[in-house]
């Protein structure tokens, strides 16, 4: 399978060099944090089913057997000093980092790159299985990194590994705020999402609000609600479709449309870098490779969606979702 991920900086450090220790916490639910939480061409928004706090009002089917799930309205954040977990405020968020010119994002005070165990702002890069829950691997808490592969969970975030999944191990305090509520997709429901339904869209690029990014629409869009141009096509500009924040707000995310911002990467070398923040978007899936070392992700860049594989110490983005009940 081809792979996605480009990595931005040559990783100058002893593979042994770490900057964080090994996982301490119980074998049980984390109970931490606090509670801090252009116009429409076509016909009207048409209602949908109303979905569970923090989740976008649009239900995406994730197999043929008929599961379907609910995204939640923002990527992952966190926050290490009140040990708290809480999805972005808006779709089109992401925290970026400061390292390199023009990589920070739109989350204010908010720095991928000063990533610490007591850092007050707000991360949205993890490692693989990072949730922090403590299931044998040295690095399994949010903020942790290393220069190597080595340490970090190599099971798949389901069965006896489940709690290593963000949103299994912890509560989200603007998604219900109790843990075991949310879930990362697995490798095969991200590509069902994408190329499996049968839907006649299923997803466009675009800019949102000047986030470059992809827009996936619910099983029950219809395009009436707003003519996207260029479906299910990888090989186009991000402008392709410019929306307004008016027009997101108003019009596309009511109508149940999930937006996945190229947030970038987090490789970690003589320093912490974010790259790629405008052109590559990457997301985690719940799913190790059968050598049991690397783990399958979402690309997302300027040849559109794909399925590809990283090593578990990459900081990608996580989407969590909710299953339809």
């Amino acid at each position: 399978m081809k792979k996605l991920i480009k990595f931005a900086s040559v990783l100058m450090l002893a593979a042994t060099m770490v900057f964080a220790a090994g996982c301490t916490k119980p074998d049980e639910p984390n109970n931490g944090g606090n509670n801090n939480g252009g116009g429409n061409n076509g016909g009207e928004t048409p209602e949908v089913p109303t979905a569970p706090t923090g989740a976008i009002d649009g239900k995406f089917s994730i197999n043929a057997t008929g599961g379907k799930v609910y995204f939640a309205k923002g990527n992952l954040q966190y926050q290490a000093s009140t040990n708290t977990f809480r999805f972005a405020e808006h779709q089109w968020n992401y925290v970026g980092g400061s390292t390199l010119e023009n990589q920070l994002g739109n989350v204010e005070g908010s720095d991928n790159c000063l990533v610490s165990s007591t850092y007050e702002g707000w991360i949205d890069l993890f490692c693989y299985g990072t949730s922090g829950w403590n299931g044998g691997a040295a690095y399994c808490r949010p903020y942790d990194y290393s220069v190597s592969p080595n340490g970090f969970l190599s099971y798949s975030l389901t069965g006896d590994y489940a709690n290593a999944d963000w949103g299994v191990y912890n509560p989200i305090s603007n998604g219900g705020n109790q843990a075991g509520m949310w879930r990362t997709l697995t490798n095969d429901e991200w590509e069902y999402i994408i190329n499996g339904r049968s839907s006649e869209i299923r997803y466009a690029k675009a800019q949102v609000n000047g986030v470059n990014g992809l827009i996936l629409v619910p099983d029950d869009w219809n395009n009436s609600v707003y003519e996207l141009k260029k479906v299910n096509e990888v090989n186009t500009s991000w402008d392709v479709n410019t929306i307004s924040l008016s027009l997101w707000e108003n019009t596309l995310e009511p109508a149940g449309c999930v937006f996945l911002p190229n947030a970038g990467h987090r490789n970690i070398g003589s320093v912490v870098l974010v790259t790629e923040t405008k052109g590559y978007g990457n997301y985690w899936t719940s799913t190790v490779k059968e050598d049991n070392r690397s783990v399958y992700v979402v690309g997302i860049y300027w040849q559109g969606p794909h399925l590809g594989t990283a090593w578990a110490y990459s900081g990608y983005s996580v989407r969590l979702v909710r299953d339809v009940q």
